[in-house]
C-alpha cells in the first residue's frame, strides 16, 4: 500500500512538472503571439515603409477625394479608384521624392484584385479575368509590380473586389503595406514576422497528433473518457492549422492560394463545429437543444462545402452565411450553458463559464472582421492557448486516472477469474465430499436387500438415489444459485435414502418461505452432516427439522437436530471439515449470506443461513 502511494506521488510530481513545463512554453508561446500581432500585423508594412501612395480616391461612380493616412476607406461599397504617385522615404523616414521605376514595388493583397493605368501603357492587369492567375485571387498574397518609369504623371489603381463580400479593410492594408521589393530578402522579412505564429500552430498540430494518438490507444483497450481525448485532439488540430494559415506570409510557404484559404476556412468550420460537440457533452438539462443545435450547424456546413464542387460560387462568398449561422448557434449554445451555470455545482459552474470562451470570441471576431475593426480571428487566436492549456491539464488528469481505473477493473477482473475457479473447486469439493465410499456402498447394499424382500420398495429407493446422484453431478457445473425449492427436493431424495437404513430418524420440513434462491448443494450437505455427525452417534432415533422463513431483510433456513452434539470451539476446525468451508464461502460470494452453528454436546446442533433480500437472484 505504501508502495502504491509512493508510486502515485512519484507520478504526480512528474505531472505537475509536465504541467509546469507546458503552462511556460504556453505563456512564452502567448507572448510571441502578442507580440505578433502588436508589432507586425500584416495590416503593417513587412518592412520599414520606404514607398507610400499619396493622392486621391473614389469608391464606384463616387466623388474623389483627399487619402488621408489612418482614414479608413470601405473595399466593400464597390471598386474603389486610386489615383496618385508613389513617394519614396529614406530608412529614418526623410522624404527622397517620387518614385523613380528603380525596383519593383510589393503590394499586399486580401481577396482583391488590381489593374495598374500607367500613362498611355498598356494596363497590367491583375485580376480574375487575367489567365497568369485565373481564380488565385480568391485570397490573401503579395505581388510585386515594376513600373515603367518614374513619371510625375498620375498612376490610377483600379481595387476591384471579386466577391460576394469581402475584407472591409483590405484599402487600408493595400496602402499601409506598400513597400519595395528586394528579392529574397522581403520574403525573409515577411516569413520572419509570422514565424512565432507559425511555430505555435505548428506545436498545437504536434500536440494534437499525440492527443489523438492517445484517444486510439484508449479506445483500444477500452478506457472511460476516450471520446473526450478524441474531441480535445481534433480540436487542438484544427486550432493549429488556423494558427499556421493565418500567419503572415503564408503565401511565400504555401503557394496555391485559394488552397490557402480553403484550408484556413475549413479549419475554422472544423474548430467551431468539434468545439460545439465538445461542449454539447457538458450539458445536461439542455442536452437534446444541444444535439440538435449541433446537428443543424453540421447539416449547413455540409450544405457550404458542397456549394463549391457544385455550383461556380467561391468557397470565400459562403462564409459570411456560415458565420451568421454559427453566431445563432454559439447564442444557443451559450443560452444553454448559462442554464447549466445556474443548475450546475461547483467545478461544473468553472467549465460551463469557461465554455463560453470559444463561442464569445469567435462571434467576437466574425463581427469586427465584419466592422473592418480587424482582420482574422485575432480573439480565437487567445482562445486557442488558453483552451490548448485546458485541454493538457484535463489529458494529463484523465489519463492517469483511466489507467488506475484500467488497473483496478483489471485487478477485479483477476480476483473475479481466481473466485470463479475456486468456487468451481469448491463446488468440487462438496460434491465429492457428498459422495462418500461408504454410503454409496451402504446404499447399494440396501438396495440387494430390498431386491429379494421388497421389490418395489428397492425401485423407489433406486429412484431416489439416482436423483440424488444426478443432484450432485449435475450442480457441479451450475455457477448460478439454484431456488429453494429444488434444493429441498435434493433433500428429500437424501432422507428418503437415509430412511431406508434408519426408519427410527425422524425428519421434518416446515417451508415457510421456499421462493428465493441460494447455491447448491448447500442444505442438503448441512443435512448429511446432522445424521452423520449427530443422530448416527446416538443409540436410537433421532430427529432433525429444517425450517424456512423471512423477515424484512432477509431470507433465513434453520437445520436443527437433537444429536449428540459438539464442542464447538474445540471441534469445529473449518480446516478439516471442507465441506462447511466451502458451503460459507459460496454463500458470501453467491448471495451475500452467513451460516452460523450453535451446538451442546448431549443437546444437538443448529445451524441458521442467512440471505439478504438485496442481494436475491
Amino acid at each position: 500500500m505504501i508502495s502504491d502511494k509512493k508510486t502515485r506521488f512519484r507520478f504526480f510530481n512528474k505531472a505537475a512538472l509536465m504541467i509546469s513545463g507546458i503552462v511556460l512554453l504556453l505563456i512564452s508561446a502567448v507572448i510571441l503571439l502578442f507580440h505578433g500581432n502588436a508589432t507586425s500585423n500584416q495590416a503593417e508594412p513587412a518592412m520599414i515603409a520606404q514607398v507610400y501612395f499619396d493622392g486621391d480616391y473614389r469608391i464606384a461612380d463616387g466623388p474623389w477625394q483627399k487619402i488621408v493616412k489612418g482614414e479608413h476607406i470601405s473595399s466593400t461599397k464597390g471598386d474603389v479608384s486610386l489615383r496618385g504617385n508613389f513617394h519614396m522615404l529614406t530608412p529614418d523616414g526623410e522624404y527622397v521624392g517620387i518614385y523613380s521605376g528603380d525596383m519593383p514595388i510589393a503590394f499586399y493583397t486580401d481577396h482583391i484584385n488590381l489593374t495598374f493605368f500607367e500613362g498611355e501603357n498598356e494596363p497590367y492587369v491583375m485580376d480574375i479575368e487575367n489567365p497568369i492567375f485565373k481564380d488565385s485571387a480568391c485570397g490573401v498574397y503579395w505581388m510585386a509590380h515594376s513600373f515603367v518609369s518614374g513619371s510625375e504623371d498620375p498612376i490610377e489603381i483600379l481595387v476591384h473586389n471579386p466577391h460576394i463580400f469581402g475584407n472591409e479593410n483590405a484599402i487600408d492594408e493595400l496602402l499601409s503595406n506598400i513597400a519595395f521589393w528586394p528579392g529574397l530578402d522581403f520574403e525573409k522579412s515577411v516569413l520572419e514576422r509570422g514565424q512565432a505564429q507559425r511555430d505555435i500552430g505548428l506545436l498545437f498540430v504536434i500536440i494534437s497528433f499525440l492527443f489523438l494518438g492517445t484517444a486510439l490507444f484508449s479506445s483500444l483497450i477500452h478506457i472511460k473518457n476516450s471520446k473526450v481525448i478524441w474531441l480535445l485532439g481534433i480540436v487542438i488540430l484544427f486550432a493549429g492549422t488556423y494558427l499556421s494559415y493565418s500567419a503572415d506570409g503564408v503565401s511565400f510557404w504555401s503557394e496555391s492560394i485559394v488552397s490557402n484559404t480553403t484550408i484556413l476556412g475549413c479549419s475554422m468550420m472544423f474548430y467551431t463545429l468539434f468545439i460545439s460537440i465538445a461542449l454539447v457533452h457538458l450539458l445536461k438539462s439542455t442536452k437534446p437543444v444541444g444535439y440538435v443545435t449541433v446537428a443543424l450547424t453540421g447539416l449547413a456546413n455540409a450544405v457550404f462545402f458542397t456549394l463549391p464542387i457544385l455550383t461556380d460560387i467561391y468557397f470565400y462568398d459562403t462564409w459570411i452565411y456560415w458565420a451568421s449561422l454559427q453566431i445563432l448557434a454559439n447564442i444557443i449554445l451559450t443560452s444553454c450553458l448559462i442554464t447549466e451555470f445556474f443548475i450546475a455545482k461547483g467545478r461544473k459552474r468553472f467549465f460551463c463559464l469557461f465554455s463560453v470562451l470559444p463561442l464569445i470570441s469567435f462571434t467576437l471576431d466574425a463581427v469586427m472582421i465584419k466592422l473592418g475593426v480587424w482582420s482574422s480571428g485575432v480573439s480565437s487566436k487567445y482562445v486557442f492557448i488558453i483552451f490548448f492549456i485546458v485541454a493538457m491539464v484535463m489529458v494529463l488528469k484523465i489519463i492517469p486516472n483511466n489507467i488506475n481505473a484500467l488497473a483496478k477493473a483489471k485487478e477485479l477482473e483477476t480476483e473475479k477469474a481466481a473466485l470463479n475457479n475456486q468456487l468451481a473447486e469448491s463446488r468440487i469439493s462438496t460434491m465429492m465430499s457428498q459422495i462418500r465410499p461408504h454410503f454409496i456402498y451402504n446404499t447399494l447394499g440396501s438396495i440387494e436387500q430390498l431386491c429379494e424382500l421388497d421389490p418395489p420398495k428397492a425401485g423407489e429407493l433406486v429412484h431416489d438415489f439416482a436423483k440424488y446422484l444426478r443432484g450432485n453431478f449435475g450442480e457441479l457445473d451450475n455457477p448460478k444459485p439454484i431456488l429453494m425449492s429444488q434444493e429441498m427436493e435434493h433433500v428429500r431424495h437424501y432422507i428418503n435414502i437415509e430412511n431406508v437404513r434408519f426408519p427410527d430418524m425422524t425428519f421434518s420440513f416446515e417451508m415457510n418461505s421456499a421462493d428465493f434462491h441460494i447455491p447448491a448443494l448447500t442444505v442438503q450437505p448441512i443435512v448429511e452432516n446432522a445424521v452423520k455427525h449427530g443422530l448416527m452417534k446416538l443409540e436410537k432415533g433421532g430427529s432433525i427439522r429444517v425450517v424456512s422463513y423471512e423477515t424484512d431483510t432477509e431470507y433465513c433456513i434453520s437445520v436443527e437436530d437433537d444429536g449428540a452434539g459438539f464442542d464447538t470451539s474445540k471441534l469445529l476446525d473449518e480446516k478439516k471439515h471442507i465441506g462447511i468451508r466451502n458451503i460459507r464461502d459460496r454463500l458470501k460470494v453467491m448471495v451475500g449470506g452467513t451460516l452460523e452453528i450453535e451446538s451442546t454436546q448431549g443437546s444437538g446442533t443448529k445451524v441458521l443461513i442467512t440471505i439478504p433480500k438485496e442481494n436475491r437472484k
